[in-house]
C-alpha cells in the first residue's frame, strides 16, 4: 500500500495542519477477552505551542498552508463524525485543547477489524476522497494480538527525508500503549517495555525512525492463557 501524502492522516495532521518541530503521537488501546475494547488516539503539541500560537497567525510556512482554527475545527469534526456513524463503534469522545495544543479521540469498538474501519472513514472524511483503506493492521485472537504497518513507497520514504519534512519528523515520537485483561507471556518487538501488572506493553519510537525502516511498530504479543 503506499503511503501518499494527499491520503496520509500522517502526513495531513504533521504537515498541512500543524507544521510543528516537536509533537507526540499517542495511541492507546485496550482489549478485552472477547476482542472488543477501548481505543484512544492522541497528538500531543504542547511542547510546540509557542511555535504553533505563532505560526496560526500566518498564511504559510515553509511553503505549507497553516489553516485557521475555524478550518482546523471543520476537520475535527469531520473525523468525530465520521467515526460515529462507523458501525460497532460507540461512545466516542473527543477533546480539544487549544490551550495546551493536546486533541484526543476515544471510542469503544466492538473487534479490532471495525478499528481500522473508523481509521479509513475518518482519513477519507478529511481528505474529501476515499481512496485510503488500511487492513490488517490490527490482529486479536484472543490469547494473542499483533501490530503490523503500513508499507511505505521508496518516493515516500524519500520525501520524508527531505528539508522542511525531515525536521519535522526527526523530532516526532509515536507511542503505543496495548492493555489486557490477562497478563502478557512474551512480545517479539525487543524495545517494547512491560508494565509491572504484565498487562500492558509501551512503545516509543522515532516515527523518521519508522519510516526509514530503523525502528519498528510490528508487535506479536502473546497473552498468557
Amino acid at each position: 500500500m503506499n503511503f501518499r501524502q494527499n491520503d496520509s492522516i500522517f502526513f495531513y495532521i504533521f504537515i498541512i495542519v500543524f507544521c510543528s518541530s516537536c509533537f507526540e503521537i499517542i495511541e492507546d488501546v485496550s482489549f478485552k477477552k472477547n476482542g472488543s475494547g477501548t481505543f484512544k488516539y492522541i497528538v500531543n503539541l504542547s511542547q510546540s505551542k509557542a511555535e504553533i500560537n505563532s505560526l496560526i497567525k500566518l498564511d504559510s510556512s515553509s511553503g505549507f498552508k497553516i489553516p485557521k482554527i475555524k478550518e482546523l475545527n471543520e476537520n475535527i469534526n469531520k473525523v468525530e463524525q465520521s467515526v460515529k456513524n462507523t458501525q460497532g463503534i460507540s461512545n466516542v469522545k473527543v477533546n480539544k485543547d487549544y490551550t495546551k495544543w493536546i486533541f484526543e479521540i476515544v471510542f469503544d469498538f466492538e473487534n479490532c477489524t471495525i478499528i481500522e474501519t473508523a481509521i479509513n472513514n475518518a482519513i477519507n472524511a478529511v481528505s474529501n476522497k476515499n481512496s485510503f483503506n488500511v487492513k490488517d493492521l490490527f490482529r486479536f485472537a484472543g490469547v494473542s494480538m499483533q501490530r503490523n504497518m503500513l508499507s511505505l513507497s521508496k518516493q515516500d520514504v524519500k520525501n520524508a527525508n527531505k528539508g522542511v519534512l525531515k525536521k519535522i519528523l526527526s523530532n516526532a515520537n509515536y507511542t503505543t500503549i496495548y492493555r489486557f485483561e490477562t497478563a502478557i507471556e512474551s512480545h517479539t518487538n525487543k524495545k517494547a517495555k512491560l508494565s509491572s501488572s504484565k498487562k500492558a506493553l509501551m512503545l516509543n519510537c522515532k516515527i523518521l525512525n519508522i519510516i526509514n525502516g530503523k525502528e519498528s511498530l510490528i508487535n506479536f504479543i502473546k497473552l498468557v492463557k
